[in-house]
C-alpha cells in the first residue's frame, strides 16, 4: 500500500537529479537526499491530463442533471465553476492508479535503483500547465559486490527416503489431472486469476482516448458473500475476450481510496490462471523442468517434511544462509523499523496476535524477521540487476499458479505485497505483483543454477 506522509523539509539533496523519459507524456526524476534515501517524482504531463480532463467535462455534461438545467445542455463554464476541484481530486486518484504506479516501478527497474520497502508517496501537486506531479520517498540499499556465487558449493536439503512420499505425489498428480479433465469449459469461473489490459475510451465513440497508454491489472474471482459486480463481468469469458465497462473499482484501504466513476474502458483479457488446479506446463516452466520424472522429484519437496519444515523451505533457508554468509552487509536501522511496521500491520490481523505480542522476545523476533526479509530481497534484486533478468507477465502467471494451490504454496517464499490480495474485489496493478513474482523468479534461478 502507498502511504502519504509529510517530508522532513530539513533534508538536503546530495546529488543532481536524473531523468527518465520512456514516454513523451510521462517523466521520472530522482535525486539522492542521503545514502539510503532517494526523492523521486513521476510527472504526468498535459498531453495526458488535458484529454482526460476534457473527457470528464463531457461526461459531466451528459450525465449530470443540476436543478433547472436539461441533461446534455449544461454549459462547460458551469461545470468548471462548480466541479473543477472535484474533478481534479478524482483525477489524482485515477492517474495514480492507471499511470503513476506502473511507470514508477518500470523506471526503478530500468534505472536499476536498489529499492527496499515500498515507495512512500509524500505529495501530489498540479502546476499551472496542468502537469500532475507525484513525489515519492524511496529507501535504497547499499550496492553489494556480488561474488562468483554460481561457483558456491550447494547441495540443498535431501528428501526423506519414504516410499509413501512418492505415492502421495503420484496421488496428487492423478487427483489434479482428474479435476482438470472434469473442467471441460475454458471459461472463467470462481477462483480464477485474470490478467487483463485496460484502455481508456471516449465516452461517445468508444474509441481509445490515449491509444499509446494501456495498463495491465490482475484480479481473482472470489466470493465471500456475493461476487462483486465488476468480477461478474469476467464470468463465462475466456482468454483473448474483451468487453467495455464504465465502472472500474479503485484500490481499497488506501488514502487514495475511490472508484473511477466517470470513464469507460476496453478490457482485454490477457491470461487466465485456473482456480486450484495443477498445471504441469506452468509448473515445469516455473522450475525449468523437462520431464515427468523432474516434475515428480520437484513436487517431493512440498511433501517431504522434517520437524514441520518442508524440504523446499529447508532448502531455501540453507540457500540464504550460504548466500548471506558470503555476502555480508548491514541494513540501516530506519529501513528495518519501516519493515517492522509493515509486518506488524499484517500480524495485527491474525487472531493470535495478542498471544504473540505478550511473548517476552516478541519485538526482537519481529526485528530479526524484518532484517532477514530485507537482506533476502536486497540480494535477489542485486542478482536480478547483475544478470539483466527481465520480469514478464508469464512470470506473474507462474507465481499465481503456485499461490492458487494449497500444496503448491509451499514453493512460495516471497509473499504477495498485499495481505488480502486474494480476498479483495479490487483489481491489483500488475506492477505490484511483478515485484514479488520477480524475486521468486530470481530465487528459483539461483537454486537452478546451483543444483543443476
Amino acid at each position: 500500500m502507498i502511504n502519504l506522509i509529510q517530508r522532513d523539509k530539513t533534508a538536503k539533496p546530495k546529488a543532481v537529479s536524473k531523468k527518465c523519459k520512456t514516454k513523451v507524456n510521462i517523466e521520472f526524476t530522482s535525486s539522492r537526499l542521503s545514502y539510503h534515501l532517494i526523492q523521486s517524482s513521476v510527472i504526468i504531463k498535459s498531453g495526458i491530463t488535458k484529454p482526460i480532463y476534457k473527457e470528464t467535462i463531457g461526461i459531466y455534461k451528459h450525465k449530470s442533471t443540476p436543478l433547472g438545467l436539461e441533461p446534455g445542455k449544461i454549459p462547460i463554464k458551469y461545470i468548471e465553476d462548480n466541479h473543477k476541484q472535484e474533478i481534479i481530486s478524482d483525477m489524482k486518484i485515477f492517474l495514480f492508479k492507471f499511470f503513476v504506479l506502473d511507470f514508477l516501478f518500470n523506471a526503478i527497474q530500468q534505472k536499476k535503483i536498489p529499492v527496499t520497502n515500498y515507495p512512500r508517496l509524500t505529495q501530489i501537486s498540479v502546476d499551472e500547465n496542468f502537469n500532475f506531479k507525484y513525489n515519492f520517498d524511496l529507501s535504497s540499499s547499499d550496492q553489494i559486490e556480488l561474488k562468483e556465487w554460481k561457483n558456491f558449493a550447494f547441495k540443498g536439503t535431501k528428501r526423506k527416503k519414504y516410499k509413501d512420499l512418492d505415492k502421495q505425489v503420484e496421488n496428487f498428480i492423478k487427483k489434479e489431472s482428474l479435476s482438470t479433465k472434469k473442467q471441460n469449459s475454458m471459461t472463467i469461473g470462481e477462483g480464477d486469476w485474470i490478467i487483463f489490459e485496460t484502455t481508456l475510451l471516449k465516452h461517445k465513440t468508444n474509441e481509445p482516448l490515449l491509444p499509446n497508454h494501456k495498463i495491465n491489472f490482475c484480479i481473482k474471482i472470489t466470493k465471500q458473500f456475493e461476487i462483486h459486480p465488476f468480477q461478474k463481468l469476467f464470468i463465462g469469458k475466456k482468454a483473448t475476450d474483451s468487453f467495455i465497462t464504465d465502472h472500474f473499482p479503485i484500490e481499497e484501504n488506501s488514502i487514495l481510496d475511490g472508484s473511477s466513476k466517470y470513464y469507460s474502458f476496453l478490457i482485454q483479457i490477457q491470461s487466465v490462471t485456473r482456480g486450484s488446479y495443477f498445471s504441469s506446463d506452468l509448473f515445469k516452466a516455473t522450475f525449468k523442468l523437462k520431464s515427468k520424472c523432474d516434475t515428480h522429484n520437484k513436487l517431493i519437496e512440498a511433501f517431504s517434511f522434517k520437524d514441520d519444515i518442508s524440504q523446499r523451505r529447508s532448502t531455501v533457508e540453507e540457500l540464504f544462509h550460504l548466500m548471506l554468509s558470503k555476502h555480508r552487509f548491514e541494513v540501516p536501522m530506519h529501513i528495518v523499523i519501516r519493515r517492522k511496521e509493515d509486518i506488524l500491520l499484517i500480524l495485527k490481523k491474525q487472531p493470535d496476535f495478542q498471544v504473540y505480542r505478550n511473548q517476552p522476545d516478541f519485538d526482537r523476533q519481529v526485528s530479526i524477521l524484518a532484517e532477514q526479509q530485507l537482506k533476502e530481497e536486497i540480494l535477489m534484486d542485486q542478482i536480478k540487476y547483475s544478470e539483466n533478468i527481465n520480469i514478464e507477465n508469464k512470470d506473474i502467471q507462474n507465481y499465481l499458479h503456485l499461490l492458487n494451490n494449497n500444496r503448491l504454496r509451499e514453493f512460495i517464499h516471497f509473499k504477495p505485497p498485499h495481505s488480502q490480495i486474494e480476498k479483495t474485489n479490487f483489481p491489483v496493478n500488475i506492477s505490484s505483483l511483478k515485484q514479488v513474482a520477480g524475486k521468486e523468479k530470481i530465487l528459483n534461478y539461483v537454486l537452478y543454477s546451483l543444483t543443476r
